[in-house]
């Protein structure tokens, strides 16, 4: 291969190895990837495990009361509905629940690989919720007051979980922006090294002279009789 080739074979991998410095995720950029699919899947497991629950027929007669798994909210008519649980609907509220631990149990498992963060909030709402669950079991409250409270619950576990994010978020910005401020101070020193590099390279490259052209010869000859005598010069 040319020297010119080979130095322009070497400049393109130096681009590429600039570009794949400054241009790839950053470490915080594949964690936050990691945490959202982590997340999504803990949070999948849990409502399939839940829906499972509830989905057994013995615990038919407590649908007209669950409020929706996506969402957590609740209807109107559950809002409203200001009788007492009978003393089988609160056997099955009962065992339902006890059902139903076995599915947070996981759900906390998976959550704390990913968000460990989340844990001690999901666990304080957690206890909120069995506290409303308890008073119903004892047929203290209606039917509306435990939804009512249901859903303060999960507006507050909303507002907290918007919280932790927004902390993480900008814990992983700082992060990749640090990483970025990095690479990009790399990348500089790398062109600045490789343009030191090809001055220096010029400096000693062999320097070929051309030879100076002969100076032309003059040849004067005189003629004295019979004889010529020429003189070079």
């Amino acid at each position: 291969m040319q020297p010119n080739v080979r130095r322009g074979w070497a400049w393109c991998i130096l681009l590429l190895a600039v570009s794949a410095l400054v241009g790839c995720a950053t470490a915080a950029q594949r964690q936050a990837k990691q945490i959202v699919a982590g997340q999504q899947e803990a949070v999948a497991q849990n409502k399939a495990c839940l829906a499972a629950v509830l989905a057994k027929p013995e615990y038919a007669p407590l649908l007209p009361h669950t409020p929706n798994l996506e969402t957590g909210q609740h209807t109107m008519a559950q809002l409203t509905d200001e009788t007492i649980p009978s003393a089988e609907d609160a056997r099955l509220v009962a065992a339902s629940f006890d059902e139903a631990n076995s599915c947070f149990g996981r759900f906390l498992t998976a959550l704390s690989t990913v968000r460990p963060d989340l844990v001690p909030i999901f666990a304080d709402a957690k206890a909120k919720a069995t506290a409303a669950s308890v008073l119903l079991v004892e047929r203290k409250i209606t039917w509306a007051e435990g939804a009512r409270r249901g859903e303060e619950n999960v507006n507050d576990l909303r507002r907290q979980i918007e919280a932790a994010n927004q902390r993480l978020s900008a814990q992983l910005n700082a992060s990749s922006q640090a990483e970025m401020a990095q690479r990009q101070a790399a990348a500089a020193a790398i062109m600045q090294w490789s343009a030191q590099q090809q001055m220096i390279n010029a400096m000693n490259r062999p320097v070929i002279v051309a030879p100076a052209p002969a100076a032309p010869v003059y040849t004067t000859c005189n003629q004295l009789g019979s004889f010529v005598n020429c003189t070079s010069r």
